[in-house]
This record gives structure tokens, sequence and C-alpha cells, in this order.
């Protein structure tokens, strides 16, 4: 994938005791860094930095409100391309997704579970145990990712990028994060993505649960973001809003 970089990119020179290594991702393991608050994450395939600010952008060109969603920024981490954002979580706060919730409750396998539904059982499941556990109401917040994921053909949504936050008294949605996968980034040689919860097809996903969206989105889009050259991106974004949206 041809990149074209920002003229003023940031460079970050950061030493290893602030290094967190992630394993148990449906990519295996990532590097990233944690320092003064603020997570900068490697690429692995090359792109996916700025991946994460092209998704990040159309979000925030959506008029999702910011505490909605991540915003990404892409850089030079120790002279490698990576991107970085600040870290949502408050000191009290914890991140628990969806995977580990139903984990905990049930001490069973959620995408096991959800694959022997059929998608939209699979769907209602999922948000009225949520509803269940926690009071929270998940329709607009699945509703807006699966909208993002169709027009970035997002790869790695799974349940451990959804989830929610808890500060010790209160639950809240999480904000959407980890887009990074998209635009067939590591899988340029198929030309195919396929959504990795409920229904493998992006548009099944979003068109039930669509009445709940909140984003405005538009191919008028395309023309507010940076795309940094990126005639790939570019590609995918303008055959998405012609075939999907």
């Amino acid at each position: 994938m041809q990149i074209t970089p920002p003229s003023h990119i940031e460079e970050f020179s950061i030493s290893d005791e602030y290094l967190v290594r992630t394993s148990g991702t449906s990519d295996g393991t990532q590097d990233k860094y944690f320092k003064d608050d603020y997570w900068f994450k490697l690429d692995r395939y090359g792109g996916e930095g700025i991946a994460e600010t092209v998704a990040s952008s159309i979000l925030r060109e959506s008029g999702l409100a910011p505490k909605l969603f991540v915003e990404y920024k892409p850089c030079l981490i120790n002279g490698k391309s990576g991107c970085y954002s600040k870290n949502f979580l408050s000191e009290e706060e914890s991140f628990i997704t969806l995977y580990r919730l139903y984990k905990n409750v049930t001490g069973r396998d959620l995408a096991t579970i959800c694959s022997k539904m059929d998608y939209d059982d699979a769907i209602e499941y999922v948000i009225s145990f949520i509803k269940e556990q926690t009071n929270l109401d998940i329709h607009e917040y699945l509703a807006n990712t699966f909208c993002l994921d169709m027009l970035i053909l997002n790869e790695d949504r799974h349940f451990n990028n959804l989830g929610i936050i808890y500060d010790e008294t209160n639950f809240k949605i999480a904000p959407i994060f980890d887009n990074g996968k998209s635009f067939l980034i590591g899988n340029q040689h198929s030309g195919k993505a396929y959504a990795k919860v409920f229904s493998p097809s992006f548009k099944t996903n979003y068109e039930y649960l669509k009445k709940y969206s909140t984003l405005k989105i538009d191919q008028n889009i395309i023309n507010k973001i940076e795309l940094f050259g990126n005639t790939n991106i570019l590609e995918i974004l303008q055959n998405q809003f012609s075939t999907a949206i």
C-alpha cells in the first residue's frame, strides 16, 4: 500500500520501559507503548496508523460526540510508522470487553454462542444480555460501529474491542476504537473483507440496526478528511458509498 505521510508528522522516541505487548487479539501480538496517558501503536502490516486516523476523522465529521470515539493521529514511534491516541479511561475506570463480561458472568465463550444463532437472534441476545447486566442500551453504539465498519471494511471488530466502561459504581458505553485493520490492510491479495461478529456481511449487520444509527455520513465526507494521498483508501470509500451506504 502506497502511503504519502503527512508533511509534519510527529515523531516520538519512547523507551522500552513503556512497552506493552498485547496478546490474544485475533491478529496475534501487538506492540504498543503507554506513556503520559497516551497510547502509541506500531503498524504491523503498514498503514494501520493512517487507517485509524481516517476512521476517526470520518466519525468526527459525522457529527458523533467526541466522547463516543477515540481520535487517532499518525506518527513515527522510534522511527517506525504508527499512530497515537489519548487514553479514554480515567484512573478509576476499567474497560470491560463484551467477551470478558460474558465470560465472567456465564463462564462461556460469547463468540461461540453467537455463532450457533442466526445473526439477528445473536444481536438481540447480546443487546439483551448487556441490558440485563449493566442497564445499558447498546443499540446506538452497535449501529454506529457497524455503520463505520461497513464503510471502512473493518475486519477486526470482534467481541474484545466492543465493550463498556466501569468505574466501580456505574457502567457506561465505551467509545469506538481500534479501527486499524481496515481498508484491506494486510488482506489486499483477496480484495474481500468480512465482519467478525454476527453476520460476516458488514451490510447485513448494519441494516439490522440502521434505524438506531446517529451518524450523518454521505459521500461529501471524502472531501473533508485527509486521506494522505492513499488511493486504496479513496477507492474503497468511493465504492462503499456507491454500493453499501
